[in-house]
This record gives C-alpha cells, structure tokens and sequence, in this order.
C-alpha cells in the first residue's frame, strides 16, 4: 500500500471545566442514582483520551499535537492538573510507557498566567506552562523560537513545527500618557466611594487578548524551514486561527493581529502547507491558495469534550504529498464517540504527473462499471498497466479519489476490501 502518515490533532481541554462536562446526558433527575449514572454515561474528556490512547497503542500513530488552551483560567494548579493527566492518561512523556511517542505542545490564550502577565518580560507569562509540563516529563512549549517536532515519518519528507501564537495575550490596555493620569484619579476617586469598585478595579486592570506571531518568530521559521527538496509538506502548529472564525464575535483582539503576514509567508513556501489550529471550539477545514500557488490548509480541531481530528498524509511511490485526508472523531447525539466520513484534501497539486492515458482509460473503465470490487479492478486493470499493476493502481486510485472522482468504500481497511464507485 502506499506510505501514510497519522498524527492526532488534539483541541483546547479547559482543564477543570472539561471534567465536569456530563456530555450528552438529559440529567433533570437530582435523585437518580449517582452509580447508575456513572454506567449509562460516559464523562467526554475521558471518553476521548481513551480512545486516543487505544490509537497510539494500536501503532499506527507517528506522533500527537495539543493545540493549547490546556486550563481555563492561567492558574498553575490548572496546568499542573491538565500536565499530569496527559502524561498519565495517555502514558506519554519521559515518565510513561510511551515515552517514545512524539508530543508537541503549544500554548493558548488561556494559558497566560495574567498575573505574571503585567511583567515587563514578555516569557514571563509562558513559565508556570513550562514548569509544569517539565515536571511530568513532557517537552517544552515553543516560546521565543519555532520548536520542531521529530518523528518517525516512514520515509516521508515531513516538517514540523510548533508555533507561539499567544504574544500579546494577557497584555495591558494602553492610556494614552496625556490623559492617563486623570483617568487614574478618576478611578481612584470613585473607589473611595465604593461604587461598583469590583467594576471599576477591573476596568483600570483591563487586560485584552491580542494574540500574535512574534516578526522574530515568523522570520525563524521562513529561515529554518528546510527546502522543498527535503520537506515536501509542511505542518505548522499554532493555537490560533489564520483567518476569520465564521461566526461574529464581539470581543477585542481576539483574532490573530498578523494573520495576513503569516499566511502570505506560508504560501511562499512553494509546497503544500497544513495549519493546524484550535482556539475556536468549532472544526473548519478552509482552504487557501494564490493563482499557481501551493495550498495552504487550515484545519481546527474541536475543543477536546466534542473530540478530535486524525490527520493522515498519504504519499505516492515516490514519496510526494498526494492528499490529506481528515478523519474526524466526533459524539454523536447519544453521546458516543464514532468515527466521521473522512474529508480529503488534494496536495500534489501543479508537482502531479500528468493525466495519462492509463489513468484516463481507468476513469472510463470505473465510469461504466458504476462500481466494482478491488480484485475484479486488479484483473481488468491488467489490460491498462503492464507492470507493477496493483501499485499502479492504488496510486491510479488515490489521484482520483483526491479529484473527487471516485468513492472507496471500505477505504480504511485493506485495498484488498475495497469497494470502488465512479461518478461523472
């Protein structure tokens, strides 16, 4: 089969709001028993955390990226309570059975510790994060500079990096210096009359989200990114979106204040590129791209009690991107955790060989089967490829999936399984 790559994309936990989630469960009745509930509902944290360790154990995943937001509130007992369940649950770190297995972590807006926040050192804000994660032996943040994920990619020419995107979160409102001293008598003056002073305290206090690339960070990367010879894709991890989310939100700076400048340094890469991304609790994948340009893929991951996405690279015998592929784990109404349609993004794009006449013949031969199972394929397939006719073939089949051609059933199983379906 061709060579595929899975990581686990991992959305905002909200440690502890997460665990108190009751998932889908019409709870009305205060006397129902508590042990009996237990048993007919599942808490989604946990839920999604043990099918996630069922998939790392099964072999098949090369690493796992956290999209941040691990607490609620930038408070250390949260991260030290969202570090240790990570570590402990899934078994990963320098402590766990897993130690082998990949972990990149990146920071949220929620991680900020708003306090340290007022600081005039920028990292101050990012070490309680840092600290507790090292406690449970599990790799940094990246704060100043990229941090690049190493794993096992099989062969692949796969970068990846993590980002921070959190710089100017938890920063303070600017008063402009000409009238910043008479606000703050103002103030000063109305808490002496104790006039909603829990208001006006904050509002003196205010702090604001404003979430940016740092113009060092974005420079490192462009600088230490390999070339497209030795990265044929490239994975950027932030906690941040890169564009808009879909739905109005009334909240100051609460986008990425440089998103333009990232996503035009992204698509100057010259290869295809997947931003990955949490923060919205939503799960879009939109798909950006210059006329002649390589794509620029944003994929969210939902917030970790709807569950998670499978990112899966399949790659062609000469190991070039041909699609990604996004596997959703998601609750369904009654509260259980299944496994979505896949959503395929093309990769190869203007780098994919041209449409041969083999491949068009196979679109014609598929076109007026309807549909037709893999080994009757193989055997009539031998009249269109001479040689080395099921590798041809997958990866025959694979181009036109990714064109949105064909339908696979049984795609996640062996080709062997397969059921392939055509249509105009």
């Amino acid at each position: 089969m061709l060579s595929k790559v899975r990581l686990i994309q991992i959305g905002d936990i909200h440690l502890p709001s997460a665990s108190r989630s009751a998932g889908a469960l019409d709870d009305k009745d205060t006397r129902f028993p508590s042990d009996l509930k237990k048993i007919i509902s599942n808490t989604p944290i946990k839920h999604v955390f043990r099918k996630i360790y069922e998939l790392t154990e099964s072999g098949e995943i090369a690493g796992l990226i956290f999209m941040g937001d691990l607490t609620d509130f930038g408070k250390i007992d949260g991260y030290i309570a969202c570090a240790k369940y990570i570590a402990t649950a899934l078994q990963v770190g320098t402590k766990g059975q897993n130690s082998t297995m990949p972990v990149g972590i990146i920071p949220g807006n929620h991680d900020i510790d708003r306090a340290l926040a007022k600081e005039t050192s920028f990292t101050a804000k990012f070490k309680p994060l840092v600290s507790a994660l090292a406690a449970e032996g599990l790799p940094a943040i990246p704060v100043t500079d990229p941090a690049w994920l190493e794993l096992d990619t099989k062969g692949a020419s796969i970068g990846i990096v993590l980002l921070n995107s959190c710089w100017g979160c938890g920063s303070k409102e600017f008063i402009p210096a000409e009238f910043r001293d008479d606000v703050q008598e103002a103030i000063e003056k109305a808490l002496q009359r104790g006039q909603q002073d829990k208001q006006i305290a904050a509002y003196y206090d205010r702090q604001f989200d404003t979430p940016a690339f740092s113009n060092d960070t974005i420079e490192k990367l462009l600088n230490s990114t390999p070339p497209a010879s030795d990265c044929s894709v490239l994975i950027v991890a932030a906690h941040h979106n890169l564009l808009p989310q879909r739905q109005t939100r009334l909240a100051p700076y609460t986008e990425l204040v440089n998103s333009g400048a990232v996503r035009s340094a992204l698509q100057e890469l010259d290869r295809p590129v997947l931003y990955l991304h949490g923060h919205i609790h939503q799960d879009p994948i939109e798909l950006l791209q210059v006329p002649g340009g390589a794509i620029v893929a944003s994929i969210a991951a939902p917030e970790i009690v709807a569950g998670f996405n499978i990112i899966e690279l399949v790659f062609t015998r000469t190991m070039m991107p041909l699609t990604c592929r996004v596997i959703k784990w998601r609750f369904d109404q009654g509260g259980y955790l299944r496994q979505l349609k896949p959503v395929t993004i093309p990769l190869i794009g203007s780098r994919r060989r041209s449409h041969s006449d083999a491949l068009a013949a196979l679109y014609s031969l598929l076109l007026k089967q309807g549909e037709i199972y893999w080994t009757d394929l193989v055997t009539q397939a031998k009249t269109i490829y001479s040689t080395n006719v099921e590798e041809e073939l997958e990866e025959s089949l694979e181009l036109l999936l990714s064109d949105g051609k064909i339908e696979i059933a049984n795609y996640k199983l062996r080709s062997t399984n397969w059921i392939i379906g055509a249509r105009v």
